[in-house]
């Protein structure tokens, strides 16, 4: 494949040293503190929203401002943190030995115009995400800036999905330099989900990803799991027994189901993402009772949040999916995370 201009493998090359060499840049002039509530910050002389903000390839930049903590907009991160939307061209039948060339191109041209706006995504996120840091104390946790207020659901979602995309980057760029239009059934048939920014997931990588962890996770039910009230503290994620361990490893995706196949369980290396898995759902469910509830979260989010608690979302509805989510929220006024985890909703206490 030759490299063009055009060609989104420079793009992502270009933004990603962009990124790195405006971290050096950041650390010298610090933007200007932004305090929770109402506030308005700029990139580029341009304000973002967050409420507003759509995919930088289809909304041009404005003056707006962020929503109040108060807002039920603070629960849910732009959209530019999300896949954009994938236009594929339609095919007819009985098409001609050029029509088919044509339409395989159209085709080709549509991915590479998805992962080239997916790539633009992280790095408009990522200029957001400088607007927010120096909302979080040096040395202190996105997780813990939550807990205190300094931080909306939302910012911190935000700064989550932008840390995590920017380290795919170069792997990602590799990937879209050799397999140009291809990239997509590289993506799909190898597994390589995790080596792809979120903002470059295509819906059948997105579906994909999520049959196999809950079909993994409907197995790991029937093989049986110990279920105890426990609390959340760093300790007992080291002493949890064996079959919570993997479970709830294998529940939230937390190793390679490779592990599984070869008969060995990486039990060494669990217990601290355990605790930060659970960390992350402790704060999160504070975030969201405090911007108001589930109701309030966008249909994509709430499957997001229900996943990260290991609950089912495919083949169920906006209101099941809320349902579900809802009575999380209400089981976990007396129930342990760990302990939830390791019970289907049916056998969650009622409050």
């Amino acid at each position: 494949m030759i490299l063009t201009r055009q060609n989104p493998a420079i793009c992502i090359f270009r933004s990603y040293s962009s990124i790195q060499n405006s971290l050096s840049i950041s650390k010298h002039k610090p933007l200007p503190f932004l305090t929770p509530g109402q506030h308005t910050y700029s990139t580029r002389s341009k304000a973002v929203d967050y409420h507003e903000y759509n995919h930088p390839s289809t909304v041009s930049p404005r003056q707006v401002s962020v929503p109040s903590a108060q807002s039920s907009s603070s629960l849910n991160p732009p959209t530019s943190t999300l896949p954009p939307p994938l236009e594929l061209p339609t095919s007819e039948p009985n098409l001609s030995g050029t029509q088919k060339l044509k339409f395989y191109y159209k085709t080709g041209r549509a991915y590479l115009t998805f992962y080239k706006s997916g790539v633009t995504s992280v790095w408009q996120n990522y200029k957001l995400l400088r607007q927010l840091r120096p909302r979080i104390p040096k040395g202190q946790s996105a997780e813990q800036a939550l807990r205190d207020g300094l931080l909306s659901r939302a910012e911190y979602h935000l700064i989550r999905r932008t840390r995590s995309d920017i380290s795919r980057i170069p792997i990602f760029a590799v990937v879209l330099a050799i397999c140009g239009e291809f990239t997509p059934l590289v993506v799909v048939f190898l597994g390589l989900t995790s080596a792809v920014p979120r903002t470059c997931h295509i819906p059948k990588q997105i579906n994909g990803a999520r049959k196999k962890l809950e079909a993994r996770r409907r197995e790991s039910f029937r093989q049986g799991t110990i279920t105890a009230d426990r609390t959340e503290k760093a300790e007992d994620m080291r002493n949890l027994p064996r079959p919570i361990m993997l479970h709830v490893g294998r529940s939230l995706g937390l190793y390679s189901s490779l592990w599984d196949k070869v008969g060995v369980a990486p039990t060494v290396l669990l217990p601290r993402r355990i605790q930060k898995a659970v960390e992350r759902i402790d704060v999160d469910d504070l975030a969201i009772e405090k911007g108001g509830g589930v109701k309030y979260l966008s249909e994509e989010e709430l499957k997001l949040a229900a996943e990260e608690r290991g609950l089912d979302v495919i083949g169920r509805s906006r209101a099941e999916v809320g349902s579900v989510l809802g009575r999380w929220m209400d089981a976990r006024k007396r129930a342990s995370i760990i302990d939830l985890l390791c019970r289907r909703p049916s056998a969650w206490p009622q409050v």
